[in-house]
């Protein structure tokens, strides 16, 4: 993760310099938060609509809507981060470039001038054929700076929809940032973990289409 955080890192200082900090004490004060790697304060979020668990940095802090809209959409202010997660029902059999296409016509990348700091196909998670994006957007009208990380996943006729944002004010915490998105990237979107396939007998079993008459 660490050797991740220093590609972020690079990637950040290229988007342009930060603002000079005017008093060192008032900088350090400033400092937004971040999260750690690892400990008791992380949690786990089961929803039951989608099937699936996410674990979470600081899991008591997030505000998690599972009901309202299409999409599971959690918020965690501190840190100015929302996550959002969704799978979607496809009638055909679909890949991740498809699962991607029905993302993007759902609107879930909104600015196609992102920054790519990283970009690899993956297994996971679970059986899911993945494409994890890591992007940078620094293209604001002030100096705030936002960090995206995507998973698009395939799986039979199943979309994993993953996208996760999170913003600093001021490229000079860019370390925050990078950081953000490694623990983002592999703690959080990659360690999302699908239910098992229920093959009991109180297992759903899908209805076969209806027959069409003409």
């Amino acid at each position: 993760m660490a050797h991740r955080a220093l590609i972020l890192l690079l990637a950040l200082a290229a988007c342009g310099p930060g603002k000079p900090a005017e008093d060192a004490k008032a900088k350090a004060s400033a400092r937004p938060s971040a999260w750690n790697a690892t400990g008791e304060s992380w949690g786990k979020f089961h929803s039951k609509r989608f099937n699936l668990t996410i674990p979470l940095p600081d899991g008591k802090a997030w505000k998690i809507d599972d009901h309202k809209g299409p999409a599971l959409v959690a918020t965690h202010a501190a840190t100015g981060s929302v996550l959002v997660v969704e799978t979607t029902q496809e009638e055909e059999l679909v890949n991740r470039q498809r699962c991607e296409e029905r993302a993007r016509n759902l609107g879930w990348v909104p600015n196609p001038r992102l920054t790519t700091v990283e970009d690899h196909v993956l297994t996971g998670p679970d059986a899911y054929d993945s494409r994890l994006w890591v992007a940078l957007d620094p293209d604001h009208a002030d100096t705030r700076v936002d960090g995206h990380v995507y998973l698009f996943g395939a799986f039979l006729r199943r979309c994993l929809l993953v996208h996760l944002t999170t913003s600093i004010a001021t490229a000079k915490d860019e370390d925050i940032l990078a950081t953000r998105l490694a623990i983002a990237s592999d703690r959080i979107v990659k360690a999302i973990a699908p239910d098992a396939p229920r093959t009991g007998e109180d297992a759903v079993v899908p209805r076969a289409p209806a027959e069409i008459r003409r």
